[in-house]
């Protein structure tokens, strides 16, 4: 009896893959906000158009809240590790009246930690709509570059989601996630590539080298010719990142994210070990000679306006958690991160250069703490399980069964 009360049935495994897989008007509500945010941005030379970060981020909870009513996580303990961590947060930030937009806002990552650990176990479906959205996506970025080019002259930098040092991690992220099942491969690098340098974003071209260095190593031996000329154009790939580093420096001749360095050695300058281990009390303002060295980026400072800032005005991610939540949040952060991407089948080369976009943004902006790094992150992990273009072409049948379907897809556990 006991066996019988255990197994299986396939209704209730029709009905378990039924709740596993994103609600088709999930996706179809990524496409059009995205797609829509896009056109809309073209014409607008100078200004990016709808507030894409904030339609990402509602997208990203409506996901997170899908999980939650269509049954639970494969990783439960992992989700009660991070919803934990961020109590840990949470309760100092309270104890000190620390305003809930600055806590907010220096705490999102946290947040996408939550929702990778929710989506292990749950996958996509279908995953040319997105390869389609992603090449619309490239080829809107170069329209905009190339109208701003003719009408703006040359320096003007055309964002068409947001500024270039984020969206362009978003747009590297994309291709890496859906290379298996792209068909032009080498073109869609090459259109990033020229959307890159003609965006002169410094993190950006090294998305770019991320991207591209991805691209070689998942070359058929094969096509010896065509990993050949990738690798003729490394020395190129980090040029590319050298010179509009050069060109893009401050007065003095110095890189501005220097600046924020100096201030975080500067405020850090007395910290103990278990400091640099476990950052700050959250949400610590810095001091005010630390606020006034970089009173330049005031839209920046605290929310209540009496020039108070906080770690997230230094930019760079990488500065900011270890300033909040030191060392050993950090390793928790991309840690987690890894996990959830290995966990749900993500190959070993997609998860490394996902991380490597995440990390070498997180040295200039603001990394894991923005949707457009976290969104290709999460995609990799609802689409893990999707066979490849080169998989269905070897065997055609699976296709006619239902080539992105449940039978499709390996085990996810």
């Amino acid at each position: 009896m006991s066996k019988i009360g255990l197994s299986r049935t396939p209704a209730t495994m029709e009905i378990d893959e039924e709740r596993s897989t994103v609600p088709r008007f999930m996706q179809i509500l990524l496409y059009a906000m995205l797609t829509l945010a896009g056109l809309v941005s073209i014409p607008r030379i100078g200004e990016y158009g709808l507030p894409a970060t904030m339609m990402l981020d509602v997208w990203i909870i409506l996901f997170a809240i899908a999980c939650l009513l269509r049954g639970r996580t494969q990783a439960t303990m992992l989700l009660l590790f991070v919803s934990g961590f961020l109590l840990t947060r949470i309760i100092p930030a309270a104890a000190t009246t620390a305003p809930l937009e600055d806590f907010l806002q220096a705490h999102r990552w946290i947040l996408y930690l939550i929702v990778f650990t929710l989506a292990v176990g749950r996958h996509w479906g279908p995953v040319e709509p997105l390869v389609r959205m992603t090449w619309a996506l490239l080829w809107m970025a170069l329209a905009k570059s190339v109208l701003t080019l003719l009408i703006e002259g040359p320096g003007e930098r055309a964002g068409l989601l947001l500024e270039n040092n984020f969206e362009l991690a978003l747009f590297a992220g994309l291709v890496v996630v859906l290379y298996p099942h792209i068909q032009r491969r080498f073109s869609i690098v090459v259109v990033f590539g020229v959307v890159t340098i003609m965006s002169g974003s410094r993190s950006g071209a090294i998305a770019f080298l991320m991207l591209a260095l991805f691209a070689i190593l998942q070359t058929r031996q094969a096509n010896l010719f065509l990993k050949y000329l990738l690798a003729c154009t490394i020395p190129l790939m980090v040029l590319v990142p050298v010179w509009i580093f050069s060109s893009r420096m401050g007065p003095g001749g110095r890189i501005d994210r220097l600046n924020f360095l100096d201030v975080f050695l500067y405020e850090t300058r007395d910290w103990s070990v278990l400091d640099w281990l476990f950052g700050t009390v959250p949400i610590t303002p810095l001091s005010g000679a630390g606020c006034s060295r970089l009173s330049f980026y005031q839209e920046l400072f605290a929310s209540t306006g009496d020039g108070t800032c906080y770690s997230v005005i230094l930019h760079a991610f990488i500065l900011r958690v270890i300033f909040d939540a030191g060392i050993i949040g950090l390793v928790i952060g991309f840690g987690i991160t890894w996990y959830t991407l290995r966990r749900s089948g993500v190959r070993t080369t997609i998860a490394v250069t996902l991380l490597m976009i995440a990390f070498t943004n997180g040295l200039s902006v603001s990394g894991l703490n923005n949707p457009y790094v976290a969104l290709p992150i999460l995609l990799a992990i609802l689409t893990a399980g999707v066979p490849s273009q080169r998989v269905e072409r070897a065997t055609p049948e699976k296709s006619i069964v239902g080539g992105f379907g449940p039978t499709a897809i390996p085990n996810r556990g």
